[in-house]
């Protein structure tokens, strides 16, 4: 007689497998992770001025060296809404000093951390 079997055998390996992957990938998608004693997160930011395209490679620098952060272009959201990854200095784990000294620069209207929406 075959016993009833409730659950596959590859379903007790795979389940498992899959639930670490998730966990995984959720840690990995805090909005500021900690990073050789600096921050890095995804920040959405809005220029001062009107810009036609995206901020080229110089003006990032230039912004990056006064703000002692390093931005690099993700996408663009809209004209004149870009999405960022902004790494911050050493000692900077959670990122607010680095952001805060971004939004004091006078070419930035707008700094926001992007936080993934949650479905409730």
């Amino acid at each position: 007689m075959r016993s009833f079997q409730l659950v596959p055998r590859w379903a007790v390996v795979l389940v498992p497998l899959a639930l670490v992957a998730c966990a995984a990938r959720t840690s990995a998608a805090d909005p500021a992770t900690a990073r050789s004693g600096g921050c890095e997160t995804r920040v959405i930011v809005a220029f001062a001025a009107e810009m036609q395209h995206a901020p080229d490679d110089r003006f990032l620098a230039d912004l990056g060296r006064a703000a002692d952060v390093q931005l690099t272009l993700v996408s663009v959201i809209a004209r004149n809404l870009y999405l960022f990854t902004l790494s911050g200095s050493s000692g900077d784990v959670d990122c607010r000093p680095t952001l805060e000294r971004l939004r004091q620069d006078a070419r930035v209207r707008s700094v926001d951390v992007d936080e993934r929406r949650q479905h409730h």
